[in-house]
């Protein structure tokens, strides 16, 4: 994602604090704001390193957080980074601080990154970098791994701990088996994409939609169609576990027409849940349910 030169403006103006990892220059997504070594130490800690780790950093900069973890906790490591002048300042720091051997510093995008050795994942990013890698995270890490986050959180996945240093807050996160299935990566529920025959029931009728839905990352994406208004574009469509939300809006014949908030559980073969409909004249609850098509 390129972010326009206005806003990274911004954001390092008004938000020095900001993400140690990805430079947009080349492509990243956050800027480059070097992590206090204070507050690497204290990552490393909350994360209960020992020797026999294997520390991943994702947008690692000029890889301090992996050199210490190498040269004060004798772990190994490799961190990632998109900017080709912070991974050679990474592997000189390695190099100065005796432990070439330990690390390994590879230029590319964190999204991409080989995760599955990591036994600690240290990360300061930004709040949308966090919740997009969040399904990778849960998906390529092995149960008992554990995750550090400088400064920013994974959105509803509440984190085990949480501390404050040199007023900074860190986040600490161990990977479960509980964990993966809830908030996991949504793209494994393959059972959602595809076409689904839906159901709308209240005010003493029922009317039939059609939907074709796609999930990408947490994203529900698709189209939602009624008899008389087909291809209604699937809007703010999300899954959280088994659970889906989305909403609809549905022309008026002249003028506005309704919004739909549809809320459902999903199974393989089913949804069940409910729509309400927003219009001019205020708002109606349906029950709503969906078949998946064959």
């Amino acid at each position: 994602m390129r972010r326009s030169a206005v806003l990274l403006s911004f954001v390092l103006l008004f938000c020095p604090g900001l993400a140690h990892g990805q430079y947009d220059e080349y492509g990243g997504d956050v800027p480059y704001v070097p992590t206090p070594y204070p507050i690497v130490e204290a990552m490393l800690k909350l994360g209960n390193i020992r020797p026999s780790d294997f520390v991943i950093d994702l947008g690692c900069g000029d890889g301090r957080i992996v050199v210490m973890a190498a040269e004060k906790f004798g772990a190994r490591g490799i961190g990632y980074d998109l900017n080709p002048q912070r991974i050679a300042e990474a592997k000189e720091n390695a190099k100065k601080a005796g432990v070439e051997d330990r690390v390994q510093f590879i230029e590319k995008n964190l999204f991409d990154a080989d995760i599955s050795k990591a036994t600690l994942v240290t990360l300061y990013l930004l709040p949308d970098v966090n919740l997009r890698l969040r399904p990778k995270l849960l998906r390529e890490l092995r149960t008992g791994a554990r995750i550090v986050s400088h400064s920013f959180d994974m959105g509803d996945w509440k984190p085990d701990r949480k501390i404050e240093v040199n007023g900074k807050t860190l986040y600490y996160w161990e990977v479960t088996e509980q964990a993966k299935k809830q908030f996991g990566e949504p793209q494994a529920r393959i059972e959602l994409n595809g076409v689904w025959d839906s159901r709308l029931t209240g005010r003493g009728e029922a009317v039939a939609a059609e939907m074709i839905l796609s999930v990408r990352g947490q994203s529900l994406l698709g189209y939602f169609s009624f008899p008389d208004r087909p291809l209604l574009e699937v809007r703010r469509g999300r899954v959280e576990g088994d659970a889906l939300f989305f909403e609809v809006e549905r022309p008026g014949d002249s003028g506005p027409g309704a919004v739909y908030r549809i809320s459902a559980r999903f199974t393989e073969e089913r949804m069940e849940g409910e729509a309400v409909a927003v219009d001019g004249n205020g708002q109606t609850e349906w029950a709503w349910t969906a078949e998946k098509r064959h």
